[in-house]
């Protein structure tokens, strides 16, 4: 379905659920749902979603080529409410899923699974450096449900996808590949030494950073590396954070408009050596190679996260309205501004570039299914 527009300013194990899902992939229905444009641009079109089990959702896809793309996320999703939760007040609910990592040609998808992780978890980020190289992450759940466990990685090389030895984070939230090696990045076990930030040249070092959960990290060329989240703070809660390698050493470089407040900076895209969007919930700030700028987004509405270069200078990104309870905007940046290009009430987790093209795909989740929009 071609979206329209308008103007306006306990989790079954992994095994079951991989056999279960071989044997009714083939049948896997194409779901639509109803969104709207709200600036006259670029056409998006909700694609077939991968099948899954359960309540299930998108939270990662990477793309290599027009007919190669990963898509990662969760499925079987249940949850509880502990009976007793000591001195905390009432009890949160505490969520267990099955991960989900599959492969798709723009038309149909292929169930991949997850070499060595046979209990709980899901899949969180994703890289594709070719098409038969893949790295794919995320956590395990912890045997009490919610939060994250221990970490998991897997690559897909010389025909295989493989567990890989990760590093030691709390949370993996970002992944940044290329063919000599990779970046890592989460929550911190600052507990027992660990860093928020890992690369891996064939074994993992951990990088002195300063931050205590990176949620973003993107590398442009091996001296230009930037990673973006929170800072560690004496009072639990960090400050807005964002850092640049440059080949030898990180140095901060934390928006000023930002700084000393708390809160995270959740996406992060260095198009050039002057050219680098940072975002968060308070906005969209720029790096012009000397200062930081902020641009102004549209009128009530929020950064969520994923940002992509649109292969013509310059980018996509995931927001939300801020008196929306769910859904999300797909926001473009170009000739100068920020404008809104779409709407849906599904909630946008992912987003990537085709490589040599200007077509993107988005994923996510919209009424417990899996969610795929790509531009035409």
């Amino acid at each position: 379905m071609t979206l329209t527009k308008r103007r306006a300013a306990r989790a079954l194990p992994a095994g079951l659920a991989a056999a279960a899902m071989t044997a009714v992939l083939a049948a896997a229905p194409t779901t639509a749902h109803a969104a709207t444009s709200a600036q006259a641009g670029t056409s998006w079109t909700v694609r077939k979603a991968p099948f899954t089990l359960g309540a299930s959702g998108l939270t990662a896809v990477a793309a290599a080529a027009p007919g190669a793309i990963w898509a990662g996320g969760y499925q079987w999703q249940n949850s509880y409410v502990p009976p007793y939760c000591g001195e905390l007040g009432p009890c949160s609910p505490r969520y267990y899923q099955n991960p989900v990592l599959q492969s798709g040609d723009g038309a149909s998808w292929s169930w991949i699974g997850t070499p060595g992780m046979t209990g709980a978890g899901q899949i969180t980020a994703l890289d594709a450096v070719s098409a038969t190289d893949v790295w794919a992450a995320g956590p395990r759940d912890r045997s009490e449900g919610s939060g994250c466990g221990t970490p998991y990685l897997t690559r897909l090389s010389g025909g295989a996808w493989n567990e890989v030895s990760p590093p030691s984070l709390l949370c993996f939230y970002a992944l940044d590949a290329d063919g000599a090696g990779a970046w890592a990045a989460g929550y911190a076990d600052r507990a027992h030494g660990g860093s928020a930030v890992y690369r891996w040249s064939g074994s993992w070092t951990p990088q002195d950073t300063g931050a205590s959960e990176v949620r973003a990290i993107r590398q442009r060329t091996p001296d230009d590396v930037w990673a973006v989240g929170a800072e560690a703070s004496p009072y639990g809660e960090g400050k807005f954070y964002a850092a640049r390698f440059d080949g030898s050493a990180w140095h901060a470089m934390t928006p000023p408009q930002l700084a000393g407040q708390y809160g995270r900076i959740t996406g992060v895209l260095p198009l050039g050596a002057g050219d680098v969007w940072a975002v968060s919930d308070a906005g969209a700030h720029h790096w012009d190679g000397s200062a930081w700028q902020s641009p102004p987004a549209p009128d009530g509405v929020r950064f969520t996260g994923p940002i992509e270069d649109d292969g013509a200078g310059g980018a996509w990104a995931a927001g939300a309205r801020r008196n929306a309870p769910e859904g999300s905007v797909l926001l473009h940046y170009t000739d100068g501004a920020w404008r809104t290009e779409l709407e849906t009430t599904a909630v946008v987790k992912g987003l990537a570039r085709v490589p040599g093209t200007r077509t993107m795909w988005a994923v996510g989740a919209l009424a417990g299914k899996p969610y795929v929009l790509s531009t035409s």
